[in-house]
């Protein structure tokens, strides 16, 4: 908490008008960023200045007025005020400035360039494109996420926490459930994710990381509509399998496959014509989907 108060800190400077607004020991408006931090904890005592005072407090006569330095770092602030004006009501009132990503600071706040400055940038996994892509639906983009991340409390994982739960998957009544059995292994939900996927390039993968591998690999020009259904479907299919697992465990009810089917086929349906438009050429994503799903299911 302290890191990212500082970090924070280092964001953000004060541009000093008329210094009525800024605190002079805890606003970065000198190059040195907070003074109290800079002079130390003695500062106030030091340059006899009150902890909550002003920018303003420390002028007298339209100049500066602090006493003669009594260490380096007071020298330092000393030597640097000379050459900064002291607060002038003809300047307007304090301005408060943030940083953006290219280290200017500005009047204007942006969460984005904040927050890209705040967080840990680590390099992107291989599947990124798959999960958070401009046609994705949040809510099956979050599911997707933590399956691929291996984060979703399946058994297997609630077990290793002590719970004393059976191991069995619900959705097949055969094996343990772990990802890799829930994601596509379970005859239950392999038979999901091949009736679809094998509509388009044959032979889809039965495992997360092989199918988001398989997903990338449709780049070519006159196959990426295809690879943004896939993705959709993919996503698809991981959050209505979580979600019928789910249902089995807490609310004892079950959707027959051919049911889920049908859902996802009239989701996707409705997710596809909600694409269309200019910066979509012919063929439509939907038309594209048609052209490969045959119906009845």
């Amino acid at each position: 908490m302290l890191q990212l108060k500082s970090t924070i800190i280092e964001l953000l400077r004060c541009e000093v008008g008329d210094g009525c607004s800024a605190s002079f020991w805890f606003d970065s408006w000198t190059a040195f960023g907070q003074l109290i931090t800079f002079i130390g904890a003695s500062g106030p005592r030091l340059l006899r200045i009150r902890k909550d005072a002003k920018v303003s407090e420390a002028m007298r006569d339209g100049n500066w007025a602090l006493p003669a330095a009594r260490s380096d770092n007071s020298q330092a602030l000393l030597v640097a005020l000379t050459d900064h004006p002291p607060p002038v009501q003809s300047r307007g009132r304090d301005t408060f400035l943030w940083r953006n990503a290219s280290g200017n600071f500005l009047p204007s706040f942006s969460s984005k360039e904040t927050w890209e400055q705040l967080r840990v940038h680590n390099p992107l996994v291989p599947w990124s494109e798959v999960i958070w892509f401009k046609e994705h639906v949040p809510r099956y983009s979050f599911i997707a996420w933590l399956a691929m991340l291996n984060r979703l409390p399946t058994r297997d994982r609630l077990r290793r926490w002590g719970m004393n739960i059976p191991a069995t998957c619900v959705l097949c009544s055969n094996g343990e459930e772990d990802h890799n059995h829930l994601f596509f292994e379970c005859s239950f939900s392999s038979g999901l994710w091949t009736f679809f996927a094998e509509k388009f390039p044959p032979n889809p993968p039965a495992t997360l990381a092989a199918a988001s591998s398989w997903i990338l690999h449709h780049s070519q020009p006159h196959l990426r509509r295809i690879k943004t259904i896939l993705k959709l479907l993919f996503q698809s299919v991981v959050y209505h399998l979580w979600k019928e697992r789910n249902a089995r465990i807490f609310s004892a009810t079950e959707t027959p496959i051919a049911a889920l089917r049908l859902t996802i086929d009239s989701l996707l349906r409705s997710r596809l014509l909600s694409l269309q438009g200019p910066i979509l050429h012919s063929p439509s994503l939907l038309l594209v989907y048609f052209s490969n799903i045959y119906y009845p299911l």
